[in-house]
């Protein structure tokens, strides 16, 4: 059944088909920059980690090409999309990485748009605007079906789900796709999204690999769509089998997709963390350090501390005990319990967690979280934080995607910039400077040999 009406698909291609590097404004190249040095910092540490290495052996062991795309941080080779599998993974594996989006905006979108970038020998401008083009549709596809907090609610992970759409929109605007050919891109990656929070039962290690899958997927379907594969044109619409049908009850909200369009290009929406923990955790964090910052307290002041907050925030951040590092970025006490200590919550502190140290343990062994159905995701916790000497204070942390790093209460440059050398620079001399420079200048890259000779390091 067809209808005559443009789809959401259709629009979304229409339009980004079109946008060149002129179009950007300043302001949404110079923050997409700033997303893109942070999640390329921190995949060339998740490289590093036994996660990514374990999925690179693997796919390595089996398609290692000379030819091909880089796996960051290695000097191995991959077709595009395995390239994408194990990029994304890296740059998910400690959670260190960005959001907004389609969730995990970075780590979703950069591994497909570098992979087919570097295929297609595009340039730095060519790989900022997909890489803005991912960020939008795939920020907007999310919003089609309620945004993040209904999404989640519902029991998905929209950087496997929605991040397949957001992979496929950078490599179909890398490959340079028409708009027939990008719409079908699109639709034929929305055919094959998935992701499920089924990891947070036992920290399967399904989570850090959900954005490399969904950017494996969008290369896939951007190659497909170039070669002549048809993809869904409803795909959100469609009453039977459609996005609005198999993932929101029939509900959809096109009106919130296409505000904006063309004027938002959401990249402000996205945020960078300056903590490494779940994003639900960060407005928390922050109530914590300013309460710290206004006044004179330690740890050892505080008797109790009662957290509470919706369902969905304490399905995800009630993680007990805390043994590993997932299990640390995803529970709330052991975060408050840092900034409590005075901790700057870096990933030096979740990996190992220091939950044998005293004092972080006795301080964890005063918090408690409680239920309250009434508070949504968005609304963030609510703390009550009882003193030794009696008194009672009470804060509503808000909602955590405006927490630090946010557009709301966002991170500088140079904060970026030396979040990103902390990362990288213990991977070799003159890595993190490499890396930094090939971006602040990637605009005037005729190629990406420069990005990629600072990725192709490793310690």
């Amino acid at each position: 059944m067809t209808n005559s009406t443009s789809s959401l698909t259709e629009t979304f291609a229409a339009h980004w088909a079109d946008i060149t590097f002129q179009d950007l404004p300043d302001d949404v190249v110079v923050g997409v920059k700033d997303h893109i040095l942070d999640t390329l910092a921190v995949a060339m540490l998740g490289a590093t980690t036994a996660e990514a290495t374990s999925v690179i052996d693997a796919l390595a062991g089996i398609q290692d090409t000379a030819s091909g795309s880089l796996v960051w941080g290695t000097g191995i080779r991959l077709t595009p999309a395995q390239a994408a599998l194990a990029n994304g993974t890296s740059a998910h594996a400690r959670d260190f990485d960005d959001g907004g989006g389609p969730g995990h905006a970075g780590s979703t979108v950069l591994p497909a748009a570098i992979a087919t970038a570097e295929a297609a020998g595009a340039s730095g401008r060519d790989l900022i605007t997909a890489t803005v083009a991912g960020y939008d549709i795939g920020y907007r596809a999310l919003g089609a079906l309620g945004g993040f907090a209904a999404h989640t609610d519902r029991g998905w992970h929209s950087s496997g789900t929605m991040g397949s759409i957001a992979a496929a929109a950078a490599a179909a605007k890398s490959l340079g796709l028409d708009a027939q050919q990008f719409a079908d891109a699109l639709g034929i990656a929305g055919s094959f999204t998935g992701g499920v929070w089924a990891f947070k039962d036992d920290g399967a290690m399904t989570k850090r690999l959900h954005p490399g899958k969904a950017g494996e997927t969008g290369v896939d379907a951007a190659v497909l769509a170039r070669g002549g594969i048809t993809g869904p044109r409803r795909l959100f619409e469609a009453k039977w089998g459609g996005l609005f049908a198999t993932y929101n009850g029939g509900e959809g909200f096109p009106d919130a997709a296409l505000k904006d369009l063309g004027t938002d290009f959401n990249v402000a929406s996205s945020y960078l963390k300056p903590y490494a923990c779940c994003r639900g955790c960060h407005s928390a964090i922050d109530t914590v350090m300013d309460l710290l910052a206004s006044r004179p307290i330690q740890a050892e002041d505080v008797r109790s501390v009662r957290i509470t907050a919706g369902e969905t925030a304490i399905n995800m951040l009630s993680v007990d005990p805390v043994e590993t590092v997932f299990d640390a970025q995803f529970s709330l006490p052991y975060s408050v319990a840092l900034a409590l200590c005075g901790g700057r919550l870096g990933l030096d502190e979740y990996e190992p967690p220091r939950v044998d140290e005293p004092r972080i343990k006795e301080t964890m062994d005063k918090i408690s979280l409680h239920v309250d159905a009434r508070i949504q995701l968005e609304d963030g916790p609510r703390f009550d934080i009882e003193f030794m000497d009696g008194e009672v204070l009470t804060r509503e942390a808000g909602n955590p995607t405006t927490a630090k790093g946010s557009a709301q209460n966002p991170m500088s440059h140079e904060e970026v910039v030396a979040k990103a050398r902390a990362l990288v620079e213990p991977l070799g001399a003159g890595t993190a400077a490499q890396l930094i420079d090939a971006v602040e200048h990637l605009e005037d890259a005729p190629d990406l040999s420069e990005l990629l000779h600072a990725l192709r390091a490793r310690a």
